[in-house]
């Protein structure tokens, strides 16, 4: 009798084992098709920066995961305004949004008129300000292959 106890309580160890591993193992798969969903490349959105109320600027067209801003010459979007600090603020992609953080920049950086003192998620038509120089955000969602 207390062979066969044995036996069912070996049982019910090796089972709960086997369980704990199959769990382990599909815990550890989703979190890596997250990971991998959120760093490829057809995951990303386009974004446009178009000037405003300005005819010689350019519009910046980014489809990079983060971009730097500022009058230094080695940020992506370099914008040469004496009101711009050289790394101005920071612009990333993250949990399907677009987001702009601002780097603490002399003169500050404004989403829709408003200083922004942490990261925040951008949307169609929101304006920009680096200083004096002001940018109106257009996303442009890509298909995604699954």
């Amino acid at each position: 009798m207390t062979g066969i106890i044995a036996f069912v309580f070996r049982l019910l160890l090796a089972l709960s084992l086997l369980s704990f591993v199959i769990v382990l193992f599909l815990t550890i798969w989703r979190q890596l098709k997250t990971q991998i969903k959120m760093i490829s490349p057809e995951f990303h959105s386009r974004i446009n920066l178009t000037p405003v109320d300005m005819d010689e600027a350019e519009s910046f067209e980014i489809s990079q995961s983060e971009v730097l801003i500022g009058r230094d010459p080695n940020c992506k979007i370099h914008i040469p305004n004496e009101t711009v600090s050289a790394l101005h603020a920071r612009l990333f992609f993250a949990d399907q949004h677009w987001w702009i953080n601002d780097l603490s920049s002399t003169n500050g950086t404004f989403l829709n008129d408003e200083i922004i003192d942490r990261p925040c998620v951008l949307t169609e038509n929101d304006i920009l300000s680096f200083g004096e120089v002001k940018f109106k955000v257009q996303i442009f969602s890509s298909s995604r292959l699954e």
